[in-house]
């Protein structure tokens, strides 16, 4: 009834980079594409663009955790200037911990104050109520539209930088 598409690559530091942008026009809440960190369906979190009714074109973070989701910028969204086509996304994963940056411009980069816990995209994590595993976290770009229009996203760039810590 909708389409996700996700394109993402493993973990394989503790300490590591990954960034891209997006051009994207949504005309509803329930579209969003950006950059996604991801373990399966019950445990990921995104940084995305989104439509706000109110506001229009936004930044927004969501969280699956088990069976909760959070929605980290609710009333305090960030607005995208019309004049803006493409927007940068950032996370920086430091061992137990990552953040989301974004960016209008590639250069200057704003730092979402909201740290998260990166063994919710652990096997150790997972297990204790779902039992099984998957084969890891994954870091990557998405896109999804649960209206389905079929509404597309436009990446310019993904790119991937392991730190020595």
């Amino acid at each position: 009834m909708h389409t996700q598409a996700t394109l993402a690559r493993r973990w394989q530091a503790f300490y590591f980079d990954a960034a891209t942008s997006v051009k994207y026009n949504p005309t509803s809440f329930k579209q969003f594409a950006g950059l996604v960190n991801y373990y399966n369906t019950r445990h990921w979190s995104c940084i995305h663009l989104t439509w706000n009714e109110e506001k229009g074109r936004v930044i927004e973070i969501l969280q699956a955790n088990r069976d909760s989701f959070n929605s980290y910028l609710q009333q305090n969204v960030i607005l995208v200037p019309d004049n803006i086509s493409y927007v940068h996304f950032k996370t920086k994963v430091r061992k137990e911990t990552y953040t989301y940056e974004y960016s209008f411009d590639g250069d200057n980069w704003i730092k979402i104050p909201f740290v998260f816990d990166a063994a919710i995209l652990s096997d150790d994590y997972v297990v204790q109520s779902y039992g099984g595993f998957f084969t890891g976290a994954f870091v990557g770009m998405t896109n999804v539209d649960h209206t389905g229009e079929g509404i597309y996203a436009d990446f310019d760039y993904f790119e991937y930088r392991e730190l020595d810590k």
